[in-house]
C-alpha cells in the first residue's frame, strides 16, 4: 500500500496538466535545511515507535519530503523512465500501459471523489506538510530544554503558599494560578524534585503537524513525579497548586539559563484549570533559535496514570469543599465536579492517547493524511478551542477517527477501514459528526468495568462525551454545547459539498469560512457583566475563568429560547490567554459573540407557544424564562396556552424579530444589552425612500406591504387582458411579467400614484415608472410575412386594445406609435417598435405585443440567400437580437428570478441593496440589473461554504465579498438559476470562456446562455470591471469597520462614492432631475410641491430628461468618453475620457470628435515641439471643447461642468 501511495503521490508534479489546485501559500517560510543529527528526544517521547522505525524507514522517507525534494524524485521516478519507455514502446506496450492507466484512474476514482479531487488533495497535502529533517534548531531547543529541567536542582519541602511568595519575591515568577488562591492557613507543602520524564507528544510526535497561517505548536510532556504529591492532592485544588508551583519553577529554570528562549504562562486548549509554559525563540541566531520553523513549544505538565485512583476522579464525584458546604460525604457527593476531574485525569493521557493514535497511523496508511486535511479544515472554519473557545480540536477529530476505524457502530462492526483513502477516512469521520447524538450515545472509545464510569454518569455530568481508550477521562469535558454545535453543522455543510457533483475543493479547505459578517445572519456582541448570581462557588470551582461560565450559560438560554428559528447558535471568544511569568493571570475577554445561522421558514415566526394553562408547573417556568413577555392567551383552535408574541408586520420587521428576542432574553436573565447589533436594522433604510420625501407624495405603508400591491394589481391586469380578448382577431394565449418591479428586484418600491393628483407633484417626484409586460398572441397564420407590414398590424391590435380597456374598464392608455416611439431610431424599420401604456390602479403597465412569426420572419431574412441586399440582412440581425431580448431572454429572466425569490427571503432585499450600491457609485450606466440579479443569486444557489443567506446585510456582504474576490480576468461566474447546469455544461462554459477571455468582462454563465455575455456585453468594459473591485474592496472593509465600531455611520459610507478619479463631473439642475426623490440623500426644499408645475397636467410615464439627455451624449461622444451616473436620483454625471481615443492620432477628415493639432500652445498659435523642426500632423481631443458642446447640449439640465487638473 505504501508503495502504491508513493506513486499516486508523485502525481502533482505535472497535475498542472490537468487542473491545478489552488493552494494558498502557507504563512510560514521555507525552512533551513539542517540535518537532525539526534532523536534521542523523539524516542523517548513514545520507545515503542522505535521497534518499527526500520521497518517502515522508505515510507517514512517519502513522507517527509518536502515539496522540493519530491519533484526531484518524481522527475527522476516518473519523468526519465517514462521517456525511455516512449522512445522504446511497442503497439503492446500502447495497451498495457493504457489499460494500467484506466485502472489506475478507476482505483482512484473509488477511493476519493474523483481523479481531479485527489490530484488537489495530493497538492495541498504537499503545501502543508512540514520536513522534519530541516528541524535541527527546533530540536536543538528540544534537547536544551530538556536538560535545563534535568539539572533543576531538587528544592526543599515548603508550604504552598511560602512557595508562591518566594517565587513572586525572589525569582520574580508569578505561579500561574487562575483558582481561588490556597487558604492563608493552608498546610500541604510543595517540595520540586526533577521530572520522571520528559517527552515529546501530540501532532509533531505523530508527524501530524500541518503548515498554516500560524505557528504550528510542538507539545513537551513534563512528566512530574509522583513523590511531590500527596495522597489526597486531587481534592480542594490542592494538584493544580502544585502542577503552578512546578511550572512556575521550570519557567524560572529556563530564564535562569541564559538561553534567551521567550517565556510566557498561557492555558492549555483554553482549559483554566491547566496553564503551560509556552517557549518562543528569540530571534538571536543561535543554535537553539528555531525563529525559522515557525512554531511554538508548549511545556505541558503531567502525571503518571497511577498517581490518584481514577475512580476517585469519576464523573459523579465531588473533590472541592466550599466554606459554606457540610463536611459530610453525602454533601459532597451530591454536587459532583465533573470539570474539576476531568482536567486532573487529562494531564494523564498524553502519552496513552498518542500511543492510541499512533498504532492507527500504522495499521491505517492514510491515517495521518486524514489528520492534517482535518486540521486544515477545522482551521479555516476557527473551530479549534483557543481561537473560539469551542472546546474542540484536532485533536479530538482524531481520536473519534480512530474510533470509527475500530468500531463506531451502533450494530456492530466498523464505519472506517484501514484502506480507506485519506478522503475516505475524512468524509466518514465528518459523516459521523455530523448525524451522530453525542447526548444519547456517548463515544466510548474504551469501557471501564468501574460502576463509577458506566454511560449514564457521563452523559449526566457532560455536555458532550469522548472517552479515551481506559475508559475513564472525557476527552471532550471541555467541549461546549456550542462548540459542538458548530462542529456539527460545519461538518453538514462539509458533507453536503463532498456529496455536491461540483468540485467544493476550495471551499472545504482553501477558504476562510469564520468571518462574521458572512458567516452568521444575526450577529451580537455581549459584554461580560461583572457578577452572576448563577457564578457561585461550585460553578468557579468548574470554571475559574467568569466568561466560560457566562458563555455557556448564554448558549443554553438563547437555544432554548430561538428554537428552530435559528440553526446554529455559535458562541465565540478568544480562549487563547497569554501573560507574561511576573505577572498575574491576564484577565479574560470582555465580550462574547454570538453569531446566529437564522431558519428562513420559521425564523419571522410571531408567535411562539408554550404549555397549556392547567401544566401549572410548565407555565411557571415558561412564565419564569420569558419574563413579562409572556401572556396567556385564547387562539382560534380553541387552545389557551402561555404564549410570547411578538407585534410587527412587514417582512423587515419580521426579520427584526430573532433581535428582539435576543435582546429581551439577555437583559431578563443576565442583565446586560448587546453593544453590537448586526442584523440587517443598518441597511433597511436603504431600501426606501429617505425620510425626507413628503408622505403626501408616497406613503409609508408601502414600507410594510413591499411589492404586494404591485403585484396585486399586476395579476388584475392580467386577468383584465385576458377578458378583452374576445373582441380581438386573435386570442392572447400569455401574459408575462418582464420588469424588475415585477421580480421584486426593483431598487424602489413601485409606488401607486393617483393619477388625478400627479400633475401637482413637483418636478423632482415626476418619474413614474412604467413596467413592461409581455402579451403574447396566439399563433396565426394570417400575419403579413412583410415585417413592415407586420409591425403595422401590431399598431392595428395596440388600439384595439386600448379601446377594449377603456370601454370596459373605464381604465385609460396610450398607444404609442412606430412613429413616436422614443427607442425606435428611425433607421431601422425591422424594430419591434410601438407599444401601449395603460395607467391600472394607480400603475402604469407597458404592454408589448408577442407575435411568435415575427422571429420567423426575421430569421428568414437573414438566411434568405436570394437577396444581396447586406444592409437589410444587418437591420435583421439588430431587430432579431431585440426581439429576442425582449420577448424572450427579459421574460424568461423574470420567471426565474421571482423563482429565486420565493426560494430565498432575502434575496429580493440583497438584490435592492446592490442596485443601490451599484447607482450610489454611479455605475447604473454600465452594469445592467440583469447582470446585478444573477451575480447575487450566485451567492444564494452557490452559497458554499455556508448556507443561504437569510438576512440582507449578510446577503450584501457576500456579493461583495464575491465582487471583491471574482478574478474575471480568468474565471466565469456559473449560475444555474434554471436548476439544469450539467457537467458537460460546466465544461463547455469553461472551454468557451478559454477562448473568448481576452476581450470578456464579467462573465456570468447559465444553462440558458453559456457564453456568459447575455447581460455583460458590451458593457462593461475592463475598466469598468477593475473599478467595481476596487470599490468592493473598499465596502468589504468599510463593512468590517462598521462591525469593529458598532457605528451606522461606517455603513452610510458604502453608498458615497469618491468624485476624484473622474476628469470631468457634469453638476445637474436638481429641480428637473424627474427622479430625484429617489436619491438617497434628497433636500426636502427641492421636494415641495410647485406653485406652477413646469410639466403641466399631463402625465407622463418614465419621463427623464436626464437619461435622455445621457443617451445623446452616449450617441455622439460613446467612442470618447465613458458615462457614469447614478439612475435612482442621482444629480451628477461622471466623465472619463477613453484612454484609446485620449492618444494623439493622425489628423482626417470626419475623425468623429472635436480635436486639436498636438503642437497647438495655450495662445492658439502652431509651433514645433521642444527638439523638432516641423509641425506635427497629430491631432488629439480638445477636452475642453467637447466639455463645452456637452454644456450647450444639456441647456437647461446642466448647471455646471467641472474638469479635474488631469484634464486641463
Amino acid at each position: 500500500m505504501a508503495a502504491k501511495r508513493k506513486v499516486n503521490r508523485s502525481t502533482p508534479a505535472n497535475a498542472a496538466a490537468t487542473k491545478k489546485a489552488k493552494v494558498e501559500k502557507p504563512a510560514t517560510t521555507t525552512i533551513d535545511e539542517i540535518e537532525d543529527d539526534d532523536q534521542d528526544l523523539m524516542a523517548a517521547s513514545a520507545n515503542y515507535i522505535d521497534d518499527d522505525d526500520d521497518d517502515e524507514g522508505d515510507d517514512d522517507d517519502w513522507e517527509e519530503q518536502t515539496d522540493e525534494d519530491g519533484s526531484d524524485s518524481d522527475e527522476d521516478a516518473t519523468g526519465e523512465g517514462e521517456s525511455k519507455k516512449k522512445r522504446n514502446k511497442t503497439d503492446h506496450d500502447d495497451d498495457a500501459v493504457a489499460g494500467g492507466e484506466l485502472e489506475g484512474l478507476k482505483e482512484t476514482a473509488e477511493l476519493y471523489k474523483s481523479n481531479i479531487f485527489k490530484l488537489e488533495i495530493d497538492e495541498l497535502l504537499q503545501e502543508v506538510s512540514v520536513d522534519y529533517d530541516k528541524h535541527k534548531k527546533l530540536m536543538n531547543a528540544l534537547h536544551q530544554l530538556k536538560t535545563i529541567f534535568e539539572n533543576i536542582p531538587e528544592g526543599k519541602e515548603e508550604l504552598v503558599n511560602d512557595y508562591i511568595i518566594k517565587m513572586g519575591k525572589k525569582q520574580k515568577v508569578t505561579a500561574p494560578i487562575l483558582q481561588a488562591p490556597p487558604f492563608k492557613d493552608a498546610l500541604y507543602k510543595f517540595k520540586f524534585e526533577k521530572p520522571a520524564s520528559v517527552k515529546v507528544v501530540g501532532s509533531y510526535a505523530l508527524k501530524t503537524v500541518t503548515k498554516l497561517k500560524r505557528p504550528f505548536n510542538v507539545d513537551v510532556a513534563v512528566e512530574m513525579p509522583s513523590s511531590i504529591f500527596q495522597e489526597k492532592d486531587y481534592t480542594n485544588n490542592r494538584y493544580f497548586y502544585k502542577r503552578a508551583c512546578y511550572l512556575a519553577t521550570l519557567a524560572h529554570a529556563i530564564q535562569k539559563s541564559k538561553k534567551n528562549f521567550q517565556v510566557e504562562f498561557s492555558t492549555f486548549n483554553g482549559d483554566a484549570h491547566r496553564p503551560i509554559l509556552i517557549v518562543k525563540p528569540a530571534g538571536d541566531k543561535s543554535d537553539v533559535d528555531f525563529s525559522k520553523t515557525k512554531c511554538t513549544i508548549r511545556i505541558l505538565p503531567s502525571i503518571s496514570q497511577d498517581l490518584f485512583p481514577p475512580y476517585r476522579l469519576a464523573p459523579n464525584r465531588n473533590n472541592i469543599r466550599h466554606a459554606n458546604d457540610d463536611t459530610s460525604t453525602t454533601t459532597l457527593a451530591d454536587s459532583p465536579t465533573p470539570q474539576y476531574n476531568a482536567s486532573i485525569l487529562m494531564d494523564t493521557t498524553f502519552s496513552s492517547s498518542l500511543a492510541f493514535l499512533y498504532e492507527h497511523s500504522k495499521s491505517c496508511a492514510a491515517f495521518k493524511d486524514a489528520i492534517m486535511l482535518a486540521r486544515t479544515w477545522l482551521y479555516q472554519r476557527e473551530l479549534e478551542s483557543n481561537r473560539t473557545g469551542s472546546g474542540f480540536s484536532a485533536f479530538l477529530f482524531a481520536m473519534v477517527m480512530g474510533y470509527l476505524l475500530q468500531g463506531g457502530l451502533a450494530e456492530g462492526g466498523r464505519k472506517l477501514s484501514t484502506g480507506h483513502s485519506s478522503y475516505q477516512l475524512l468524509r466518514g469521520t465528518m459523516d459521523f459528526l455530523s448525524t451522530h447524538d453525542f447526548e444519547k450515545n456517548p463515544v466510548m472509545i474504551g469501557k471501564s468495568d468501574h460502576p463509577d464510569f458506566a454511560v449514564h454518569h457521563f452523559q449526566e455530568n457532560y455536555p458532550v462525551t469522548i472517552v479515551d481508550p481506559s475508559g475513564t477521562v472525557n476527552l471532550a469535558a471541555n467541549l461546549s454545547k456550542s462548540g459542538l454545535a458548530q462542529v456539527q453543522y460545519e461538518a453538514k455543510l462539509a458533507m453536503a459539498a463532498f456529496n455536491d457533483t461540483v468540485d467544493r475543493f476550495d471551499t472545504l479547505f482553501l477558504r476562510s469560512v469564520n468571518d462574521i459578517k458572512t458567516r452568521f445572519d444575526n450577529a451580537f456582541t455581549i459584554p461580560v457583566p461583572e457578577a452572576l448570581k448563577s457564578y457561585d462557588d461550585v460553578a468557579k470551582s468548574e470554571h475559574p475563568l467568569h466568561i466560560d461560565f457566562f458563555a455557556k450559560s448564554v448558549y443554553d438560554v438563547l437555544k432554548r429560547g430561538l428554537t428552530n428559528r435559528a440553526e446554529l447558535v455559535a458562541v465565540q471568544y478568544d480562549a487563547e490567554l497569554a501573560w507574561g511569568t511576573n505577572d498575574v493571570a491576564s484577565s479574560s475577554p470582555s465580550h462574547i459573540k454570538i453569531g446566529l445561522v437564522l431558519n428562513a421558514d420559521y425564523s419571522p415566526r410571531i408567535v411562539d407557544q408554550g404549555p397549556d394553562a392547567q401544566q401549572k408547573e410548565a407555565c411557571d417556568a415558561f412564565r419564569a424564562f420569558w419574563g413579562d413577555k409572556a401572556e396567556l392567551r385564547r387562539f382560534k383552535d380553541g387552545s389557551i396556552v402561555e404564549s410570547v408574541v411578538w407585534e410587527v408586520q412587514g417582512y423587515e420587521n419580521r426579520t427584526l424579530i430573532v433581535k428582539y428576542i435576543v435582546q429581551h432574553l439577555l437583559q431578563h436573565h443576565f442583565h446586560t444589552e448587546p453593544e453590537l447589533v448586526w442584523t440587517g436594522q443598518q441597511v433597511y433604510p436603504y431600501l426606501h425612500l429617505s425620510k425626507h420625501v413628503p408622505a403626501s407624495l408616497f406613503s409609508r405603508q408601502l414600507e410594510i406591504s413591499g411589492f404586494q400591491p404591485v403585484m396585486t394589481a399586476y395579476n388584475q391586469f392580467a386577468k383584465s387582458l385576458r377578458d378583452v380578448d374576445t373582441n380581438l382577431p386573435l386570442l392572447i394565449s400569455n401574459v408575462y411579467p418582464a420588469s424588475s418591479g415585477l421580480r421584486y428586484t426593483s431598487a424602489c418600491l413601485p409606488h401607486p400614484i393617483d393619477f388625478d393628483l400627479a400633475a401637482s407633484y413637483p418636478t423632482t417626484a415626476r418619474y413614474i415608472d412604467a413596467m413592461d409586460v409581455i402579451v403574447q398572441l396566439e399563433r396565426s397564420t394570417k400575419w403579413p410575412d412583410d415585417l413592415a407590414a407586420l409591425q403595422k398590424v401590431k399598431y392595428a391590435f395596440y388600439l384595439k386594445i386600448a379601446q377594449e380597456l377603456k370601454s370596459r374598464l373605464g381604465t385609460e392608455s396610450i398607444v404609442v406609435s412606430p412613429l413616436t416611439d422614443p427607442e425606435n431610431n428611425n433607421e431601422n424599420k425591422l424594430l419591434a417598435q410601438g407599444y401601449i401604456d395603460v395607467f391600472y390602479y394607480g400603475y402604469i403597465f407597458r404592454c408589448h405585443l408577442h407575435v411568435p412569426q415575427e422571429s420567423d420572419a426575421l430569421k428568414n431574412t437573414i438566411t434568405d440567400k436570394k437577396s444581396t441586399d447586406v444592409k437589410l440582412k444587418a437591420h435583421a440581425q439588430e431587430a432579431l437580437r431585440v426581439h429576442e431580448l425582449r420577448f424572450h431572454y427579459q421574460q424568461r429572466h423574470t420567471f426565474y428570478i421571482q423563482a429565486v425569490c420565493v426560494k430565498f427571503p432575502a434575496y429580493s432585499a440583497t438584490v435592492r441593496l446592490m442596485k443601490r450600491w451599484f447607482g450610489a457609485h454611479l455605475l447604473s450606466l454600465q452594469i445592467s440589473e440583469e447582470l446585478i440579479e444573477l451575480i447575487c443569486a450566485h451567492v444564494f444557489l452557490e452559497a458554499h461554504p455556508w448556507q443561504p443567506p437569510v438576512n440582507a446585510i449578510t446577503g450584501m456582504a457576500r456579493v461583495l465579498g464575491l465582487l471583491a474576490t471574482w478574478d474575471w480576468r480568468k474565471t466565469p461566474l456559473v449560475v444555474d438559476i434554471e436548476g439544469e447546469l450539467t457537467e458537460a455544461d460546466r465544461d463547455t462554459i469553461s472551454q468557451r470562456f478559454t477562448k473568448k477571455s481576452a476581450h470578456a468582462t464579467l462573465v456570468v454563465a447559465t444553462a440558458k446562455d453559456l457564453d456568459g455575455l447575455r447581460w455583460s456585453s458590451p458593457k462593461p468594459n475592463k475598466a469598468v470591471a477593475a473599478r467595481v473591485q476596487m470599490l468592493a474592496r473598499a465596502s468589504v472593509a468599510a463593512l468590517d469597520q462598521a462591525i469593529q465600531s458598532g457605528q451606522d455611520k461606517d455603513i452610510k459610507s458604502l453608498f458615497v462614492t469618491p468624485m476624484q478619479d473622474y476628469h470631468a463631473v457634469i453638476q445637474l439642475k436638481t429641480d428637473r432631475c424627474t427622479r430625484y426623490y429617489q436619491n438617497l440623500r434628497p433636500q426636502h426644499k427641492l421636494l415641495e410641491s410647485e406653485e406652477d408645475p413646469i410639466l403641466g397636467d399631463t402625465v407622463h410615464a418614465k419621463f427623464n430628461p436626464v437619461a435622455e439627455y445621457i443617451s445623446e451624449l452616449e450617441r455622439i461622444y460613446g467612442d470618447i468618453v465613458l458615462l457614469f451616473h447614478d439612475q435612482f436620483g442621482g444629480d451628477k454625471i461622471g466623465i472619463v475620457w477613453n484612454p484609446m481615443t485620449a492618444a494623439p492620432k493622425q489628423w482626417k477628415v470626419n475623425l468623429g470628435y472635436n480635436s486639436i493639432p498636438v503642437d497647438m500652445n495655450q495662445d492658439g498659435y502652431l509651433e514645433p515641439a521642444k527638439g523638432k523642426k516641423e509641425i506635427s500632423k497629430l491631432v488629439k481631443p480638445n477636452f475642453e471643447a467637447i466639455v463645452r458642446e456637452m454644456e450647450r447640449l444639456g441647456t437647461g439640465i446642466v448647471e455646471s461642468i467641472q474638469l479635474s487638473s488631469s484634464s486641463s
